[in-house]
């Protein structure tokens, strides 16, 4: 039987590509959820984002993508308003883990 890695997110990170530049900063790691503080050319924002793991890659010419390793991925641009959202308040983040755990619990009770 093979043993299943999961790669983490680092916790303290300066962004490439789509958001290069920006500083992000773990504030909160939940079961179900990640909150990094972002900071951009001095104005701070918080993003807040289920867990989500992927398969590694590979081969990316054969799409070729591992049994074994995995590794937690951060939202991609598209991913906002589905399972990542952005807020000015740190606040407005836990606020949403929150009401999401009280829907959840809400869910399981009927």
């Amino acid at each position: 039987m093979s043993n299943i890695t999961t790669q983490e997110l680092q916790t303290s990170f300066i962004g490439i590509g789509e958001v290069k530049g920006m500083k992000f900063d773990l504030e909160l790691e939940h079961p179900n959820y990640y909150i990094f503080k972002v900071t951009d050319e001095g104005k701070i924002h918080y993003e807040l984002f289920e867990r989500k793991v992927s398969a590694v890659c590979i081969d990316f010419a054969k799409r070729i993508y591992s049994e074994t390793e995995y590794k937690e991925v951060y939202p991609k641009a598209n991913d906002f308003g589905v399972w990542a959202w952005t807020y000015k308040r740190l606040t407005d983040a836990y606020q949403h883990i929150v009401l999401d755990e009280l829907e959840q619990e809400f869910k399981q009770s009927i």
